[in-house]
């Protein structure tokens, strides 16, 4: 890219430096290279991909310039100086992370600076090609800086949904899930910092699948989905595994700081206000993220990171629905016998018999925070760590449905596209839900290596909470359709055919008319999961340089502990529902409104035996057991390497669930147990092409052991 001016070149290498995570080339100081002699810029591009160091020159210069030969292994540093030979460059590397190469010869002259165009050329090869390269298979990595997110919503599904072959599944205007390659989220594997996390999942249900909108971004700095399966790879990713990993204050040289603060506006009002939900702001919505981190000690051993956010905003969103339900009239309104497009004498325009829509308001909440203490004392090879997170995720949501069944006796000012028929039947449907997910974890590592061998001790607990309180709410009314007692529905209808209300003649009439409750309950959902989670693994020459026979081996054992509950409470239907209702003050209502911020509950009639039924109903629990072993040989060339394996998973679990009589509950809880151990034997080849060509061939033994928790949701193990 160009730029005109020291000036620019001064400022995009200044703002480079601070939107760039820092890589420190004290932790890999040595490369393997092998250059040819060619064109500089070329060879600074080789250099970059080879290293993982950025590097900014003028191209301009380096295109009429040829490089020194660079073979073997060696400092970057010195290897740099010897790449670029007697060439006038100078190396600028007070910030090790981001080289600049200036010329020696600088033009001093205002006039002559401001003539001149300088070529800027950045090369900004980062953390995740080192991960890609030193995968032996199929790897997708993003990294997380600060000053390259500066919305609210910056989670790890959104950062995710980035990367090739990955699809968000989305909670409003947010990815919550992720699935790659078309594979069930359920069958993802998601660690952080190797320890795999507990999950809620879908409002309370107790599922495999991670909920990743509730992990911010700048918890984590890189983030990898692998893609191949090693014996190294956990037995149930069968879709991939998903690896976070935490931020270190190594990341950094000494203090760092980042506060952003922001504001959010959203120009859709929906009906938060007028649903008579205090404290719910139609518009506007406010958040801040900070991150701080430092080093100290003796000899800057010591490292702390921390993290926190806070955010608050309203969503506002309306739906249509539609059921395949219409009406036909003929020439003179009046409606077809049969009532179909196909009986002859249809006056060509379609005209509704269902008319659905939603109005939904949620004020949306995040708080939390994390920290991480580091240890890496020098020359050791020695590195610890202990981190600690806490998020919590609040939503005040209300939920309004009117469904209108139009009457076929007679229709007015049809078009094509218009038109105003009776009310048959009215049907309001009022929802709040206050919702509250705390997600949590302790982790610890303990670090080993030397020239040849790595060890990795992990352990760790995380644990989410989820609590709903969920009043849910229906009634009905059959308007009359005698003279001024009669209430008519505008409506459009666009070439899909799909209906929408615009207008109801008269809303108090409406309102009046006599609507009776059809259901009446209120939900107390409480949820738990937690995770206990230990590994050891164990790796020998297998360093990105190694070349020869390595392996890897380790061990892990991991507890899971989930419990539902629900109180329910189910009250009488079939009284007035009027009384509860109200019209609320909006440009174009679809139909009256519950108030149940407002709503009598203490007159309601409790059924008794169905809350209680309903209830027991809806208690599980489930507990699993896991532990497994791996052992991993491989082999690498300069361009190859294979890979044979084996890992065996041995799993037993009990699950708690209520009893029944064939259709209510009994009142005792009946437990089933089980379990399997299964070896997963695995062969992988691959090879890398020139111009960065892989090719991956992997063989897998084993089969799919599916079973099913008391929820019915389905999980499974490759084995």
């Amino acid at each position: 890219m160009s730029f005109s001016g020291r000036s620019r070149l001064l400022a995009l290498s200044t703002s480079v430096v601070c939107l760039i995570p820092t890589l420190s080339i004290a932790q890999d100081k040595q490369s393997t290279f092998a250059i040819p002699a060619q064109k500089l810029t070329a060879a600074l591009m080789a250099f970059s991909r080879q290293t993982g160091l950025h590097i900014a020159f003028d191209g301009k210069v380096a295109d009429n310039l040829r490089s020194a030969p660079l073979y073997g292994k060696m400092d970057n540093f010195s290897a740099l100086h010897k790449l670029l030979g007697t060439n006038i460059f100078k190396i600028d590397a007070s910030n090790q992370n981001f080289i600049t190469l200036r010329a020696k010869t600088a033009q001093k002259t205002k006039t002559s600076e401001q003539a001149r165009e300088d070529n800027l050329t950045v090369q900004g090869h980062r953390r995740e090609l080192r991960t890609k390269r030193n995968f032996a298979g199929v790897v997708d990595t993003a990294t997380y800086d600060d000053l390259s997110n500066l919305g609210g919503a910056t989670s790890i599904a959104q950062m995710l949904t980035q990367l090739p072959g990955v699809t968000g599944i989305r909670n409003g205007d947010e990815p919550r899930y992720i699935s790659v390659r078309g594979v069930s989220s359920d069958l993802n594997q998601t660690t952080l910092d190797g320890i795999t996390l507990a999950s809620i999942s879908d409002g309370g249900s107790i599922r495999r699948r991670v909920n990743l909108q509730n992990i911010p971004a700048e918890m984590t700095g890189e983030d990898s989905i692998y893609k191949t399966f090693t014996a190294e790879q956990d037995g149930g990713a069968i879709g991939a595994v998903i690896d976070m990993n935490p931020r270190s204050a190594f990341d950094h040289k000494g203090l760092y700081k980042y506060i952003n603060a922001y504001g959010i506006y959203s120009t859709e009002k929906g009906s938060a206000g007028a649903n008579r939900i205090p404290g719910m702001s139609p518009h506007l919505g406010q958040g801040a993220k900070a991150v701080f981190s430092d080093r100290f000690g003796k000899n800057n051993e010591f490292g702390i990171m921390t993290s926190f956010r806070y955010q608050k905003r309203t969503r506002n969103t309306s739906k249509t629905w539609q059921e395949d339900s219409y009406n036909y009239y003929d020439t003179k309104g009046k409606i077809l016998k049969p009532n179909a497009s196909t009986t002859p004498g249809w006056n060509g325009m379609t005209a509704p018999r269902y008319v659905d829509g939603g109005s939904y308001s949620n004020d949306l909440n995040t708080l939390g925070g994390a920290a991480r203490l580091e240890w890496r004392p020098k020359n050791t090879g020695l590195s610890a760590s202990v981190m600690g997170y806490a998020y919590q995720r609040w939503e005040d949501s209300f939920m309004e449905h009117n469904e209108y069944l139009l009457d076929d006796t007679g229709i007015w000012n049809q078009t094509p596209t218009s038109g105003r028929e009776y009310i048959y039947r009215a049907r309001t449907i009022g929802r709040k839900d206050n919702w509250k997910m705390n997600t949590n974890g302790i982790l610890g590592n303990l670090n080993w290596h030397d020239n040849i061998s790595t060890l990795k001790l992990r352990a760790g607990y995380t644990w989410e909470d989820y609590f709903n309180h969920e009043p849910y709410v229906t009634a009905r009314v059959y308007p009359s359709e005698k003279g001024n007692k009669a209430v008519f529905a505008d409506y459009t209808i666009d070439k899909e055919r799909v209906a929408t209300l615009t207008d109801i003649s008269d809303m108090n009439k409406l309102l009046n008319s006599g609507y009776t409750f059809q259901t009446v309950q209120q939900e107390y959902d409480r949820d738990h999961e937690g995770v206990a989670n230990v590994r050891l693994d164990y790796t020998r020459n297998l360093n990105p340089d190694s070349h020869g026979f390595g392996f890897a081996s380790g061990f892990e054992w991991r507890s899971l502990d989930a419990t539902n509950s629900s109180n329910q409470l189910w009250y009488n239907p079939g009284g007035d529902a009027t009384s509860s209702m109200f019209i609320p003050d909006m440009k174009n209502p679809n139909g009256p409104f519950f108030d149940l911020t407002h709503f009598a509950w203490d007159k309601q009639t409790l059924d008794a035996y169905k809350s209680r039924s309903y209830t027991q109903l809806a208690y599980f629990r489930y507990k699993e057991q896991l532990f497994d072993g791996y052992v991993s040989l491989h082999y690498k060339w300069r361009h190859s390497q294979l890979i044979a394996g084996v890992r065996a998973d041995a799993v037993n679990f009990n699950a708690f669930i209520p009893e029944t009589d064939g259709a209510n509950a009994t009142g005792k809880i009946n437990k089933k147990n089980g379990g399997y151990i299964n070896p997963l034997p695995s062969l992988t080849f691959v090879h890398e092409f020139p111009r960065r060509g892989f090719l991956t061939l992997e063989a897998i033994s084993g089969h799919f052991v599916e079973f099913s928790h008391p929820t019915g949701a389905r999980s499974g193990i490759l084995t």
